[in-house]
């Protein structure tokens, strides 16, 4: 892997994805993405699995909720969590007049790819199967509802 230096501001927006890349797999030779964005207020993924990658989040602004297995906690600016491969996991903006900003890292990297993919699932004559069948290509299992559904938000 070589240097690589990206300036406040700049980085790549993967297609379908609402994080800025500071540093993804195709970057890094696989090593890591490093994603910045802001969490709008009940967009998180269903709760998930990752097959090999650990998913970490640092908060910078705003409260972020994360569901660890059966566990819901409350993530404020500052606060850092790690997520091993394995783990049911999923997180959100719970807050419909908060701002949510946090760093996302992904290891080992390739999550900008099924991203894209998700991107193109949309269009697909069964977009759910399709999305589900990215997924699995990348290691992704949905095993649960989202946090809004689960705590009936909206």
């Amino acid at each position: 892997m070589s240097e690589h230096i990206v300036r406040a501001g700049d980085g790549d927006r993967e297609k379908g994805a609402d994080w800025l890349f500071k540093a993804s797999a195709a970057t890094t030779d696989g090593a890591l993405d490093f994603m910045i964005g802001e969490v709008a207020y009940c967009t998180g993924p269903p709760l998930h699995v990752h097959d090999v990658q650990h998913d970490t989040f640092y908060v910078l602004d705003g409260v972020l909720t994360v569901q660890l297995g059966e566990e819901v906690h409350e993530l404020r600016a500052g606060d850092f969590v790690t997520i091993p491969p394995g783990v049911p996991h999923t997180f959100d903006n719970l807050d419909p007049n908060g701002r949510v900003e946090a760093i996302n890292v992904m290891t080992p990297g390739g999550l900008g790819f099924l991203f894209g993919e998700l991107a193109e699932a949309a269009t697909a004559q069964d977009p759910p199967a399709a999305a589900r069948e990215a997924a699995r290509r990348h290691g992704v299992t949905r095993v649960g509802p989202t946090l809004v559904e689960r705590l009936g938000i909206g």
